[in-house]
């Protein structure tokens, strides 16, 4: 069942959208590239959205996109044989459900990492040692993945069951 996210240009109706959040250096970007490969196993397409709160470099310093960027260009686009690559540059940062409204065609199934505070369903990732306090999630929260003993009443898995995690997904989201 897909997401109903509300955008600068009103409501609509979104490809499944899931939120991986958690304190920094818990493993959620790991756990995103294992749950990416999985469900590429089984011929779903996947984008992921990751947030960069504070900002971050669009490309190699000195090679051609970044020499664009630097001239100040408003967008650039790389094209390969297998791949293309767009750039936008943005006064504000853009509203997540505008950026999803982009890719929502081509994909599956959105994975975001990190928008905490956007409402939607999320997997809380907890560490031992990194994980300082929960976050105050409410519904939005559906499934914990964690390596300590949990006592949760929302499914948890551990970060070395990512099948598991994978087949939650399909059958929560109604995946074809």
């Amino acid at each position: 069942m897909p997401v109903e996210l509300v955008s600068r240009k009103g409501r609509f109706h979104l490809v499944p959208v899931v939120f991986i959040v958690g304190n920094s250096n818990t493993g959620k970007t790991l756990l995103i590239e294992r749950l990416v490969g999985v469900l590429k196993k089984s011929n779903y397409r996947i984008a992921v959205i990751k947030h960069a709160p504070h900002g971050y470099e669009p490309d190699v310093q000195g090679k051609d996109t970044w020499r664009y960027c630097r001239a100040g260009v408003d967008e650039v686009v790389v094209v390969g044989p297998e791949s293309l690559t767009h750039h936008s540059f943005y006064r504000q940062e853009p509203a997540l459900p505008d950026i999803i409204k982009r890719i929502e065609n081509d994909v599956d199934l959105v994975i975001v990492e990190g928008f905490k505070k956007q409402a939607g369903p999320k997997i809380e990732v907890l560490r031992k040692g990194y994980t300082t306090q929960r976050l105050n999630l409410g519904s939005d929260l559906i499934a914990v993945v964690s390596d300590c003993p949990s006592e949760e009443k929302i499914p948890t898995f551990t970060p070395d069951e990512v099948e598991r995690l994978a087949d939650f997904l399909v059958r929560r989201f109604s995946l074809k």
